[in-house]
């Protein structure tokens, strides 16, 4: 239990104050945060019990090599890499990364306006306006590397078509199987982009309720 008092519950309670559209967009900052430093997107690739694992990250991609089941080692190489075959790939995620920190950017000034006084008493046509933005700059940030991934991908490997975001494909000579996915950077952006947006949309929703005029004393619904 916190003590009243207790550095923890100060610091507990400066948290809450902030609001929920704060918190939340304060939270989606964290997260974006983090998924820079993680790997976007994975492809696997296993013939018999061998198995590469190749994880795509800003700058870098890193494969684990499994032989026999067996963790054989990891290579990280950089996309300028004149051994890296992911050049296509390498162009995606750069712009990909670039979208996530003009996503950051804007919910960093967003959060920095509802803690003014400007941005706490905007009309409710601005806010609709600020929400839609950070609702539209997440989701291009999201969606980009969906659409834009699969068909690098394609070009970079050369043998077969990559056909979407995630999936799986087999390929003879020698028998190999492929799969992949979004890697765990995705995730954390997906949860950014809810956070983000529900941070960015309350106030407008706040301001919709307080347009609707109360009923007056003692009003009671028809039965």
């Amino acid at each position: 239990m916190l003590r009243p008092g207790s550095p923890w519950r100060t610091g507990i309670n400066r948290v809450l104050a902030l609001g929920p559209s704060r918190i939340a967009l304060g939270l989606a900052i964290v997260l974006v945060l983090v998924s820079l430093a993680l790997p976007f997107w994975s492809l696997s690739r296993a013939i018999g019990t061998d198995q590469d694992i190749s994880s795509f990250s800003w700058t870098t991609f890193t494969t684990d090599t499994y032989r026999g089941g067996a963790w054989d080692g990891t290579v990280i190489l950089p996309y300028t890499s004149t051994l890296s075959p992911y050049r296509a790939v390498a162009s995606v995620l750069a712009t990909a990364y670039v979208l996530d920190l003009v996503l950051l950017v804007v919910l960093a000034v967003v959060l920095v306006l509802f803690s003014i006084e400007y941005g706490r008493a905007m009309p409710t046509l601005s806010l609709l306006i600020l929400s839609l933005i950070v609702l539209g700059v997440a989701l291009f940030a999201l969606f980009f590397p969906i659409v834009a991934i699969p068909g690098a991908a394609t070009t970079d490997r050369g043998t077969f078509t990559i056909t979407g975001f995630w999936g799986s494909a087999s390929t003879p000579s020698p028998p190999t199987g492929w799969s992949w996915g979004p890697g765990l950077g995705w995730w954390i952006l997906l949860l950014a982009v809810v956070s983000g947006s529900v941070g960015a949309i309350l106030p407008y929703v706040k301001s919709i309720r307080a347009m609707i005029p109360a009923p007056p004393p003692g009003w009671r619904p028809p039965s």
